[in-house]
This record gives C-alpha cells, sequence and structure tokens, in this order.
C-alpha cells in the first residue's frame, strides 16, 4: 500500500483545490531531487499532463511556472529567459522534453490546432522516449479538436463481417427480422 501513496496524492491534488498547484509543484520537486536532473521532465510532466487533462489551464500553468521557478535555482541546468509582450518562458537547452511542456501550454492557451501539430513533429524524436502518446492525443482532441484515431481489432473485425456485425467491426445486420429473439425467463 505504501507502494502507492505518491500516486494518491498525485490524483488528489490534480483534483483538489486552487491551492493544489503549488502543493503538488514543491512534491515533485523533492522527488525529482531524489533523482537525476535529467529527469525533470518527467517529474513536470506528472503534474502539467495531468491538470490539462482534466480541463484546469490555469492549474497547470501554476504548475508548469512553479516547477521551472524551482528549477530556474540550479545553475548547472543552464536556464534562458525569453521574454515576449505577451509572454515569459524559461528554455532549457539540455532538457528539450521540459521545453515541450513549457511551449504546450502556450499551443494550449491559443487553441491553435496546426501549431499543436508542429510542436508534436518538432519533438517527435524525444517523445518517442517518454508514454505520454496517450495524453497528447487526448489533449489533442480536447482543446484542438484533433479526433483520436480509433484503431479496429482486426480479429474482431473480420468476425463481425462473417457474422452480420456485433462485434465492433465491419458487418452490417442482416435479415429480415429486428431485434434478438427473447430469452426465455427474462423480463
Amino acid at each position: 500500500m505504501l507502494d502507492l501513496e505518491p500516486y494518491d496524492a498525485e490524483r488528489h491534488l490534480v483534483l483538489g483545490t486552487k491551492d493544489s498547484a503549488e502543493t503538488l509543484a514543491a512534491l515533485e520537486y523533492a522527488w525529482y531531487q531524489a533523482d537525476d536532473s535529467h529527469t525533470a521532465p518527467l517529474y513536470c510532466a506528472r503534474g502539467t499532463l495531468p491538470y490539462l487533462l482534466a480541463g484546469n489551464l490555469r492549474a497547470a500553468n501554476k504548475f508548469f511556472l512553479l516547477f521551472t521557478s524551482y528549477l530556474s535555482k540550479q545553475p548547472s541546468l543552464g536556464v534562458q529567459e525569453v521574454s515576449t509582450k505577451s509572454s515569459d518562458m524559461r528554455v532549457y537547452p539540455s532538457l528539450p522534453l521540459l521545453n515541450f511542456l513549457g511551449l504546450l501550454l502556450l499551443a494550449v492557451e491559443r487553441g491553435e490546432a496546426g501549431l499543436f501539430r508542429q510542436l508534436k513533429s518538432h519533438y517527435s524524436g524525444q517523445l518517442k522516449d517518454v508514454n505520454w502518446n496517450d495524453a497528447l492525443e487526448q489533449i489533442g482532441e480536447m482543446y484542438f479538436g484533433i479526433k483520436i484515431p480509433r484503431q479496429g481489432n482486426p480479429m474482431m473485425d473480420m468476425l463481425g463481417s462473417m457474422l452480420g456485425g456485433g462485434f465492433g467491426g465491419g458487418g452490417a445486420k442482416k435479415g429480415g427480422r429486428g431485434g434478438n429473439p427473447p430469452v426465455a425467463g427474462l423480463d
């Protein structure tokens, strides 16, 4: 049971109060400090992606800003500040997935599907090393209207077409009768 406590804490904080992002950022950063420096994006994603999936962009931004502000105090990471009229961002040349998360938040704010696709394409080499694909597909659907490709099961599709449907696959119902015959003893 003790092994599940961090996950329960994360789940609770993602669904928690307006102050939960601050608590979760401090918690994830504390866990990160016990790990290697290159793992920072993994800990940052553990707050940023769930908040986005919960539809809470404000908390995702707050979590990301707090987590990266803790990180910026480490001179070994070589953070660079980038500012525009509309936003400020820290860039970490040695942590491209952390930059991806920051740019993802900006893309969600803008709501431009093309920007989201371009971002995923640009970071595709790094994204293949992490297990964020399902989350990113859901974020693409939620915020950018990009439909998640549904893949059928080839065996079920074949069975469905041979038996006239009902197995999540291809065939339409055949025959003139509507519905299934009644089962005796069930009302």
